[in-house]
């Protein structure tokens, strides 16, 4: 299927995409935390973002190089009884634990976007001393969840061709 190789193709090239995004992300939360240490020891003259803003981040950190994980297969697993089955045994419970996973991942889009909607038409704010609002923050978790569904799509085909 000239398509789904189209879209796998798509999905890498957008995958390495993020995960250059995420180191990114990852030097700016080390150089910022660095600049916040050095300013309130040196300076006395701490900063009110660093933190926030670095917690912020994490949720991104979680979400956004999700799918590039599943497909490089670097998800934390325990394989205590997994290694233990045979190989015809393993292939169909990673295929069973992939369905129930993408379902999973499914549901937490929709529900997350439920909450990121609501709190983007209310216009909920952290308790923060930034106030910043809830919803660039709570929008990944839908756009990532669905993302690694999509993740686990590709993989089951992937695996169902094989």
């Amino acid at each position: 299927m000239p398509a789904i190789d189209s879209l796998d193709r798509s999905f890498t090239r957008v995958n390495t995409a993020l995960s250059y995004l995420c180191a990114a992300i990852v030097v700016f939360m080390t150089v910022s935390i660095i600049y916040d240490v050095l300013a309130r020891l040196l300076f006395k003259a701490p900063t009110i973002w660093v933190i926030d803003i670095n917690e912020y981040l994490l949720v991104y950190l979680t979400f956004l190089p999700a799918g590039w994980l599943l497909m490089r297969d670097r998800h934390v697993k325990v394989e205590l009884l997994t290694s233990r089955l045979v190989r015809p045994q393993r292939l169909r419970l990673a295929f069973i634990t992939d369905i129930l996973a993408c379902a999973y991942c499914l549901i937490l889009a929709w529900q997350g976007w439920i909450v990121a909607w609501e709190a983007l038409q209310r216009g909920y704010e952290f308790s923060t001393a930034l106030a910043f609002p809830r919803f660039p923050v709570i929008v990944i978790i839908p756009a990532g969840a669905a993302w690694l569904a999509l993740a686990f799509m590709i993989r089951l085909w992937a695996n169902a061709r094989r």
